[in-house]
């Protein structure tokens, strides 16, 4: 039992690494903004921030030893998210609203939004709490 570690690129990528995780296992994702390629940075700002929180939370022990499928998911650039028919805010098993987010797929209780994804408390207790 581990946490296990996928990254993927847009919302068909997101799709296909679920498929891949399979049915029955806890999934944990963060929505974040696509990365520029020559700066290797968010367009997002509030990616920016919590994007290392969340990786220095994942990294710790406690976490780390969870059984928990971790999926980094790049929602596209900022006209790609503006979209309002993108998946990620159609999808009604995501309906997301805002970026980052952090949320439990398969249970839309548990989910942290924007600013939340930078508190580093909440971030553990997401992943440590059932």
């Amino acid at each position: 039992m581990s946490l296990k570690l996928y990254t993927a690129q847009g919302y068909e990528a997101f799709q296909q690494v679920l498929e891949t995780i399979g049915k029955g296992k806890r999934v944990v994702a963060l929505f974040t903004g696509s990365k520029s390629l020559s700066t290797g940075q968010s367009w997002c700002p509030d990616c920016v921030v919590a994007e290392p929180i969340v990786e220095e939370v994942i990294k710790e022990a406690d976490v780390a030893a969870l059984d928990v499928h971790f999926v980094t998911v790049f929602v596209g650039n900022r006209e790609v998210w503006r979209d309002p028919a993108v998946g990620f805010r159609t999808d009604p098993k995501l309906k997301l609203t805002c970026i980052p987010t952090l949320l439990e797929v398969g249970n839309k209780a548990k989910r942290l939004l924007e600013g939340q994804v930078a508190n580093k408390n909440l971030v553990k207790e997401f992943f440590t709490e059932e």
